[in-house]
């Protein structure tokens, strides 16, 4: 997990500014993101919703463990072979081409996880300091915990998306670990 030392570290844009145009995201778009130039991973939108219990529309978008500069084979752009996990965000990915949607299709049966489970960390956040709740903010108990990758349950945004995938793509070796400095 990649640990943020400052709050000038945590604001700075790492992200690669891949169109100009300014779109709206709808479910089932798929676009393309990169965290490098040369780097391109791909993602979906999947629901539009009230999550925790919020009165907001947001985004709950899936980005798969596939580094392509053209669409991968739809095999790998399934809800087994995801990046991190589910991530509710903002549309400021798309509002500023950081996220460029590439092609839209209809969801269709197996596209999407059947449930979708965030940690919420208790008080300083300590590795055993969590509860595991679904989108409604409901908790789930630990047998009943997927397997797979889950995201931290709070709103995010390109740049919270970008620092996740950078911590995957820095412990593999993809990309070079990087310390921002002034």
């Amino acid at each position: 997990m990649r640990v943020l030392r400052s709050l000038e570290e945590a604001n700075a844009v790492t992200a690669v500014r891949l169109t100009d145009k300014r779109r709206s995201a709808k479910v089932g778009d798929f676009f393309r993101l990169s965290p490098q130039i040369g780097i391109f991973l791909w993602g979906r939108l999947i629901k539009r919703a009230h999550f925790w219990g919020v009165k907001k529309d947001f985004n709950l978008i899936y980005i798969y463990d596939a580094i392509s500069e053209m669409k991968p084979d739809r095999s790998l752009l399934v809800p087994s072979n995801l990046l991190i996990g589910p991530s509710v965000v903002n549309n400021l990915g798309w509002a500023r081409g950081y996220w460029e949607i590439m092609e839209s299709k209809p969801l269709e049966a197996g596209d999407m996880l059947s449930k979708h489970q965030f940690v919420r960390f208790r008080g300083a956040g300590g590795r055993d300091n969590y509860d595991v709740v679904d989108e409604n903010g409901d908790f789930v108990t630990k047998s009943e915990a997927q397997a797979f990758p889950i995201a931290q349950s709070g709103f995010g945004n390109y740049n919270s998306v970008d620092w996740a995938i950078r911590g995957v793509l820095e412990s593999r070796g993809v990309l070079k670990s990087e310390c921002l400095e002034k």
